[in-house]
Formats: C-alpha cells, structure tokens, sequence
C-alpha cells in the first residue's frame, strides 16, 4: 500500500514536470508561429492559433491539478481519522 508521503511526493514530482512544461510551452508555440507566416487573405488567416489552444487547454490543465490537490488533501485527511 502507498503511504500518503509516497503520494505527495508523487504528485509534487507531477506538478514540477507540468510547471516546466507550461514554463517552455509558450516559447515553443510562439517559434513554431512564427516559422511559417500566414497569408493574410488565404484559407487560413481565421484558424485558431497554437496560442488560443495553449491558452484553453493550460486553463482545463489548470482546473485538473486543483482537482487533484483537493482529492489528494481528503484522501490525507481520512487517514488521519484513522
């Protein structure tokens, strides 16, 4: 059986892995963006952007890890009662 340390240990190593992911994204995004422009008058000026998809998933990332910590927080506060 997994201790409680064990678990939020884990989940600090997850959350550490998805900071630096968040922290090179944008930069990532914004090169890939710009290395092949977009005629303005073509088929595809009105596509959405990588950075409409960054800036919409990072928000359901965002909801996910708090639902997480809560989940995290009652699983450790029933095993207290215990």
């Amino acid at each position: 059986m997994v201790s409680i340390i064990e678990e939020i240990t884990a989940f600090c190593m997850g959350l550490l892995t998805i900071v630096v992911v968040l922290y090179l994204g944008p930069g990532l995004g914004d090169s890939m963006s710009t290395s092949l422009p977009i005629n303005e008058s073509g088929d595809f000026a009105s596509a959405t952007t990588g950075a409409d998809v960054w800036t919409s998933g990072v928000a359901i990332l965002g909801a996910v890890i708090v639902i997480a910590a809560v989940a995290i927080a009652i699983r450790a506060l029933k095993g207290l009662k215990d």
